[in-house]
């Protein structure tokens, strides 16, 4: 999804540190110098920036493309390592999180070679639930690349046998939450791939994998019992809805695709943490939209879908306690803001 004229393109994601203590990062893609931004979440749900925020990445941001995958958190049981991309430079920048402050500590060697440079790159990246494998894709190229995290220092080692080619130019990477399956959206050709992934990093595509997208895949999300997986497309408003059982292979849950609520491209979708409502950022329409999943994987508008933001919206997270959900202002390098209600409003 290409858009010219931002200044600022952010990328979101969301950490919990302690039982009561959320933090907010953005990759503010910056250029020539790229920074993370980092709130704490306050009671009420507004955020306070950290005091040394932004971080520097010590790499060049830039790109053209609202892409809402350019940052990914990695969580073991004592530490978190946060990861931004850096477009144009093709590199990955590292950070350690503390756990108490949110903070952030550049990782020795940050920031890490991750493809060529170019000044179309854009990035997606995603962490293996265990913290162990960080997963990146340009979508300018047709391969995976796929780095060891360092146990103690969060460093990144790209393994022997990476990239691996897809066949397809690729955007927006999950990686199920029982580790097992990396699902990609391979954008060239309208399709989500699904790859097996064993304990050493490599991939296998599951039977059947690519499997047809309604259009150009570009963000992919994967409920918590790692059955069901939802697609949006570049230039549509419809979400496209899988089931995925044991071996990988979709099937399209019926009635999908189904539509968003919302009148233009969705930029990116995620669940909420109970997995009963998925909300997505629709880019041009200024709203996010909430949609009941229901048990067999169908999605249906709330009360009150789509909901306004203030400006265009670009990557989207909710809190773990799912009290609140925030969005990227892309054209405005900010965060928007909602407090979630009952039954997803």
């Amino acid at each position: 999804m290409k858009i010219g004229c931002l200044l600022f393109i952010f990328s979101l994601a969301l950490r919990v540190a302690a039982q009561q203590t959320n933090f907010v990062y953005t990759n503010d893609g910056g250029t020539p110098a790229n920074t993370v931004s980092a709130f704490q979440v306050n009671a009420d749900g507004s955020l306070t920036l950290i005091p040394g925020s932004p971080f520097s990445t010590g790499g060049n941001g830039g790109s053209s493309n609202v892409d809402a995958g350019k940052i990914a958190i990695a969580t073991r049981e004592r530490d978190g390592f946060l990861y931004a991309a850096n477009d144009i430079d093709g590199t990955i920048s590292a950070f350690r999180i503390n756990r108490a402050s949110g903070n952030l500590t550049p990782v020795h060697g940050s920031p890490f070679p991750s493809g060529t440079p170019n000044p179309s790159s854009n990035f997606s990246l995603a962490a293996s639930p265990d913290g162990k494998l960080l997963f990146a894709t340009d979508e300018t190229s047709t391969v995976i690349h796929i780095f060891a995290i360092r146990e103690e220092s969060g460093a990144l080692a790209e393994l022997p046998h990476s990239p691996v080619e897809v066949d397809a130019l690729s955007q927006g990477l999950r990686v199920s939450p029982d580790g097992r399956f990396l699902v990609v959206g391979l954008t060239s050709i309208n399709s989500v791939g699904v790859f097996a992934v064993d304990k050493r990093g490599n991939l296998t595509p599951a039977p059947g994998s690519p499997f047809p997208a309604s259009g150009a895949a570009t963000a992919v999300e994967v409920n918590c019992e790692s059955d069901r997986v939802f697609a949006s497309d570049a230039g549509l408003s419809v979400i496209d809805a899988y089931r995925m059982p044991p071996n990988g292979r979709l099937t399209p849950v019926s009635g999908s695709p189904f539509p968003s609520g919302g009148s233009s491209t969705i930029n990116a979708l995620t669940l909420s943490p109970d997995n009963r409502h998925l909300f997505t950022s629709n880019l041009f329409n200024d709203t996010v939209s909430s949609l009941t999943v229901h048990a067999n994987g169908s999605l249906a508008p709330v009360r009150g879908s789509p909901f306004q933001a203030d400006d265009f919206v670009g990557a989207i997270a909710a809190t773990r306690n799912g009290n609140f959900l925030y969005a990227s202002s892309v054209d405005e390098s900010a965060v928007d803001g909602w407090s979630i209600g009952p039954g997803g409003v």
